[in-house]
């Protein structure tokens, strides 16, 4: 395959997020909006936008506890057109709706933010991946990106350095379920299916951190190893900046990825230069950072988790524009900018 095969574009028309009220959803709708002005977005999460977005089809999903969801289907059909006219005018479908909504905004592309979710009910957002992977099958749609992370392959003593998508996941108790989640590349993927057929692209990405805050897997396996023994201290960490997974999450659109692909910035980086990035005059170490969804600072990365990138590299032709050190630093220096700024510094 040549540079130039490798490399072409198909440029999408209308564009899905599922997520899309997280950090990293607001992150990708507002570059996607920037690089392609002529494509419509739909966006779907229980919670409202972080950030307006002119061309925009915005959906709040009706999740409700206990019962039966009523499929539209199910309605007498004489009643069926008032039924979906009032889903319509609250944008307020339900999971039995997805395929009709994604059917009606003729949606080619989908990203769904996995695991990078990093907002209420994370766990249900990720047991949702396999329907949303049947329903875009329904309804069509031409690509699919999941964005996955490391944890899959599991913070093992015997994990080789780096890691590859031909390693096997490992995942402990705690991150099955990020696994269990990745949809399957290879579901659809058959010789004598047409070349439209729908193709799923796993992007594993390594702990992302920027500007913007950090990611669920970087505020588990970051700081309570920093916060650790100096042993643990010793294990070398990895990052990707935000905006490098955006541009690879666009890439993935644009060039039709199917498959698993690691993603991650060149080196790696010692625990103390991370402390001392954070560390404010006249403290003792790293301030006390944020900790999503009620993690311990027990030091869960025992073990190195170091992977590579090369093979989406070779997919799409691409480099990242940020080193390991230059994500965290970017990360590092905004969380004393604003710390600075609540104490009036």
């Amino acid at each position: 395959m040549t540079t130039s095969d490798r490399t072409s574009q198909i440029l999408p028309k209308v564009v899905a997020v599922v997520g899309s009220s997280s950090t990293f959803g607001g992150l990708l709708l507002a570059h996607l909006e920037s690089e392609w002005p002529n494509c419509h977005f739909v966006t779907i999460d229980t919670q409202p936008l972080r950030w307006p977005v002119k061309r925009v089809s915005a959906y709040r999903m009706d999740r409700r506890d206990g019962g039966e969801i009523l499929h539209i289907d199910d309605i007498p059909e004489v009643m069926q057109a008032r039924a979906w006219d009032m889903i319509m005018d609250t944008r307020r479908p339900t999971m039995a709706d997805i395929s009709d909504v994604l059917d009606l905004e003729d949606v080619d592309s989908l990203v769904h933010v996995g695991s990078h979710y990093d907002g209420s009910d994370q766990e249900q957002f990720l047991n949702n991946t396999a329907y949303w992977t049947r329903m875009c099958r329904v309804a069509g749609v031409g690509q699919l990106v999941y964005l996955s992370d490391i944890r899959v392959y599991g913070i093992n003593r015997g994990n080789s350095i780096p890691l590859t998508e031909r390693s096997s996941p490992n995942p402990g108790q705690r991150h099955r379920l990020l696994l269990e989640a990745e949809p399957d590349p290879e579901e659809f993927q058959n010789p004598s299916l047409a070349p439209n057929e729908m193709g799923i692209a796993v992007l594993r990405a390594a702990m992302t951190v920027g500007p913007s805050g950090s990611s669920p897997v970087a505020d588990e396996l970051l700081f309570p190893s920093i916060s650790a023994s100096k042993r643990k201290r010793n294990i070398p960490f990895q990052f990707l900046h935000q905006q490098d997974l955006v541009r690879a999450t666009q890439h993935a659109i644009s060039q039709r990825l199917n498959g698993v692909y690691n993603v991650a910035s060149n080196g790696i980086v010692a625990p103390g230069d991370v402390i001392e990035l954070c560390r404010r005059p006249g403290s003792s170490g790293l301030p006390n950072p944020r900790r999503a969804h009620g993690i311990s600072r027990r030091g869960l990365a025992g073990h190195p988790l170091i992977v590579t990138s090369t093979k989406f590299r070779q997919a799409t032709g691409t480099q990242f524009n940020y080193t390991s050190k230059q994500a965290i630093r970017a990360y590092c220096h905004s969380y004393l900018l604003a710390m600075g700024s609540h104490n009036g510094i």
